[in-house]
């Protein structure tokens, strides 16, 4: 019991702001003067990197039809998925067991190899304003981000978490259309990318070789490629004042090349001056 308590607080601390402002001393951060700063890659580069990779999956005949949900469909189609991003961008990643002690899960490059400056993740999840109810899902949740305007992710694929995210996915479909991903809810996603929320914090022995950078998907974003953004909003979108709302996403960037068998790594703490 004493155990389990242990490793949930080494979870959860990562949350706590007075725990992490004790420890920063000790941290090794990412520091950004203002909002903007924050980009590694230009915003035009990162929307038409997403775009690219979403439109060869839509070529994908196997991809596109995939419309049922079966855990043996939705294998199939992840696998073929792979190689459609091994074809497109020339690596492909996947989750695996963490190289860190206790890390549980991560991420991997697992074939190819990954230039600088390159998408090589997506941070899945719901979306959520500051001021929106979040403490049910937050309770034992490691993968809360919160970006740096105070919106925060919760990219957990299980329990309360799981099934708010595909209800308002349900509630903000068109039809037969959907205009996010619900498949990273599952071992198999249809966009390989969408496994960010398992990167692994850097540590001494093993430094960061991707970070995060936020951008928000535009208006004229292809409609029929938005079921492959792993986000969506929490609360309707009911105000005038916020009709031209843009889908917030978080990439994960790489800083350096990145070779097959490398796990990812990112700095979970940001500074913003």
């Amino acid at each position: 019991m004493l155990k389990r308590l242990i490793e949930k607080w080494k979870q959860y601390r990562y949350r706590l702001v007075p725990w992490i402002a004790l420890n920063m001393n000790e941290r090794t951060i990412r520091a950004v003067p203002t909002k903007t700063a924050d980009a590694i890659i230009p915003q035009s580069e990162a929307i038409g990197s997403l775009e690219k990779i979403f439109q060869a999956f839509e070529e994908s005949t196997y991809v596109k039809q995939s419309k049922e949900q079966s855990p043996s469909h939705l294998e199939k189609v992840h696998h073929q998925s792979l190689g459609v991003l091994q074809n497109t961008f020339g690596f492909t990643v996947e989750r695996r067991p963490s190289n860190l002690i206790g890390g549980g899960v991560g991420v991997f490059v697992t074939t190819g190899e990954v230039p600088p400056n390159t998408v090589v993740a997506l941070y899945p999840g719901t979306l959520y304003y500051n001021y929106e109810p979040i403490l049910l899902q937050s309770l034992s949740n490691p993968f809360i981000f919160r970006c740096i305007d105070g919106l925060l992710i919760d990219g957990n694929d299980k329990r309360i978490s799981k099934y708010i995210y595909k209800s308002c996915s349900n509630r903000d479909r068109i039809g037969p259309y959907l205009i996010c991903d619900t498949s990273w809810l599952t071992p198999f996603p249809v966009n390989p990318l969408n496994i960010g929320q398992y990167v692994n914090n850097q540590s001494k022995a093993h430094e960061a070789n991707v970070a995060y950078q936020e951008v928000d998907i535009p208006q004229d974003f292809p409609f029929h490629l938005r079921k492959y953004i792993p986000n969506i909003y929490y609360g309707a979108n009911l105000d005038s004042m916020d009709v031209n709302r843009l889908t917030r996403v978080v990439i994960l960037v790489s800083t350096r090349t990145i070779t097959s068998g490398e796990e990812l790594f990112s700095t979970y703490f940001t500074v913003l001056y």
